[in-house]
């Protein structure tokens, strides 16, 4: 936003004096960003930890990469692994993305299917396979919720989409170029 233009300027000569990297690709969100370096690095041996309170991040989640989920303010942290992530949705950080688009994202002001919450999307991706499974076979689901997802089928479709975090930008730096050097005394 145009009122928060402004402080960028001072945020940059503040990272600059610390000595800190920084990126931004014009057209992109920050988590596009941080997914390429996340993905970069992971494959580097890196081990990744990102703090975000963005859950679009949990699609990050893997072997080499965790995320650091504040759950109550900056009071209480939430280290988000691929177990964690399992055991909050019921399915692994590679279905995060699906489940985002069937229940909806607020943040993200993505609406969801009416009547269906992380039980029922996990219950459709596991018996399913995946999200395609899923829409591949949306004549087979029951019920008023079966019915809602049909209605909604557009919109879940369009999440799906707008939930994707890209990870292969081209970036002027690497994973190896964030690293602190200490700062500009």
């Amino acid at each position: 936003p145009d009122e928060f233009r402004g402080q960028l300027d001072l945020v940059k000569e503040v990272l600059k004096a610390l000595n800190i990297a920084y990126v931004e690709k014009e057209g992109f969100e920050a988590d596009d960003v941080i997914g390429t370096l996340a993905t970069r690095a992971e494959a580097q041996g890196f081990e990744v930890l990102i703090c975000t309170g963005d859950r679009d991040a949990f699609q990050l989640v893997g072997e080499g990469v965790t995320v650091l989920y504040p759950k109550r303010g900056v009071s209480e942290i939430a280290r988000m692994d691929s177990a964690a992530v399992t055991a909050r949705y019921g399915v692994g950080p590679e279905h995060y993305r699906a489940i985002a688009a069937l229940v909806g994202e607020t943040s993200d002001n993505l609406p969801g299917v009416p009547g269906v919450g992380d039980k029922t999307a996990a219950k459709w991706i596991l018996q399913y396979g995946d999200f395609d499974g899923v829409v591949a076979n949306v004549d087979k689901i029951k019920g008023k919720v079966g019915d809602s997802l049909r209605e909604h089928l557009g919109a879940v479709l369009r999440n799906y989409e707008l939930n994707r975090l890209v990870d292969d930008l081209e970036l002027p730096l690497g994973p190896e170029d964030t690293l602190w050097r200490g700062w500009d005394r």
